[in-house]
């Protein structure tokens, strides 16, 4: 199907169907569709329409023959369809470049922990082990949830407990 053949209407009557155009634009060729564009609250007319015709060489004659021609008062204008216009924008009717779609990039790889007492069962955990419970406190002295250190519900409430301990007993700050 060539651009050529498909053509857009305007200023059409109100009153005028599918079937009195498609008769119209007939006589110079076979037509593959009407469609009259509607409103979709009223389903009244919109005064436009587009009709795709079966050859080039009838296109171009319906649109030489009925381009202006008078329809219940009102003369119709018959051109070739040209597609969607880019859209305007902006308060001096800059054109904005049409992009691509953005493929998704992953910005920040989501890494997986793993749960290192898990990994190593000889390993405990300990109140007087400072070094590796200030991995699980945060700046201002507040233990990190478990989607940030990666341990299990059992071992979290262990480092939980061994945190506060150490802070009830001095060996550890309430603020680092």
């Amino acid at each position: 199907m060539d651009k050529k053949s498909k053509l857009f209407i305007s200023n059409i009557d109100f009153e005028v169907d599918t079937e009195a155009l498609r008769t119209m634009f007939e006589e110079f060729g076979p037509c593959l569709s009407v469609v009259i564009a509607t409103d979709r609250e009223t389903k009244r007319s919109r005064g436009f329409a587009f009709i795709e015709m079966e050859g080039d060489e009838s296109a171009v004659k319906a649109v030489k023959a009925l381009n202006d021609k008078v329809i219940n008062g009102r003369p119709m204008k018959v051109a070739f369809d040209k597609g969607k216009a880019p859209s305007v924008g902006g308060k001096d009717n800059t054109k904005y470049e049409i992009l691509p779609p953005i493929q998704r990039i992953p910005i920040f790889k989501r890494t997986i922990k793993v749960d290192p007492y898990i990994k190593d069962t000889a390993r405990k955990i300990d109140y007087k082990d400072i070094q590796s419970l200030s991995r699980y406190v945060s700046e201002r002295g507040k233990i990190l949830p478990r989607n940030l250190t990666g341990l299990s519900a059992y071992h979290q409430r262990k480092i939980k407990n061994a945190i506060k301990r150490a802070q009830n007993l001095g060996l550890m700050p309430y603020t680092l």
